[in-house]
């Protein structure tokens, strides 16, 4: 940021918003994937998002393909849930 790419700032946000709601997403069909996530297959994630972004990331602007691959449009609630989830388990 310091030679003035403020504009970088907003994308990595957006990306981070469609992350979370993804990753919900998946999680919604597929109940144990933090558990192949943590045990190094990372073939459900590749797979879900062959099936529900990458093939179809072509044809959708950004907004009617995260309704597309989840069910509604952009929302910051799973961004909010992660956020939180995430931080507050270190201040138990």
């Amino acid at each position: 940021w310091s030679h003035g790419s403020f504009g970088y700032f907003a994308t990595y946000s957006i990306g981070s918003l469609y992350a979370a709601q993804f990753f919900d997403a998946m999680e919604k069909q597929n109940a144990d994937l933090e558990t192949q996530i943590t045990s190094g297959n990372n073939l459900t994630v590749l797979k879900w998002l062959q099936d529900n972004v990458y093939r179809k990331s072509r044809f959708y602007n950004s907004e009617d393909l995260c309704f597309a691959a989840t069910g509604e449009k952009l929302n910051s609630k799973y961004f909010m849930s992660y956020i939180n989830k995430k931080f507050r388990a270190g201040f138990k």
